[in-house]
C-alpha cells in the first residue's frame, strides 16, 4: 500500500449511529483501518473511544479483535449487542 492510500482513510461522521449504539460506526472504520496498517493521522484509540470502550467493557484490542473477525457491520452490530447483553449493558 502506498503512503497515499493510507492517508487517504476517513471515518464515518461522529454522529453516524449504527445497530443503535452510539459511535459504533466511527469506531468500527477506526479499529478495521489500524487493523489493515492505514489509520494515517487518526488516532484509535482516541480519547472519545476510550470512552465508548469504557462504556462497553472492552479494551480496545479486544474490539479490533472483534472487528476483524466480522465480515462488515452486521457482523460488529451483532456481535456488540451479544456483547452488551452478556454484560447486562443492553
Amino acid at each position: 500500500m502506498s503512503d497515499s492510500q493510507s492517508f487517504d482513510f476517513k471515518p464515518r461522521a461522529r454522529g453516524l449511529v449504527i445497530g443503535d449504539i452510539p459511535w459504533l460506526a466511527r469506531i468500527t472504520d477506526k479499529a478495521r483501518a489500524t487493523d489493515q496498517g492505514r489509520i494515517g493521522a487518526y488516532i484509535y484509540p482516541c480519547p472519545a473511544d476510550q470512552r465508548f470502550l469504557q462504556k462497553v467493557q472492552m479494551s480496545a484490542e479486544e474490539f479490533t479483535r472483534l472487528v476483524a473477525e466480522c465480515e462488515d457491520d452486521d457482523g460488529v452490530i451483532a456481535r456488540m449487542k451479544a456483547h452488551l447483553k452478556g454484560k447486562g449493558l443492553d
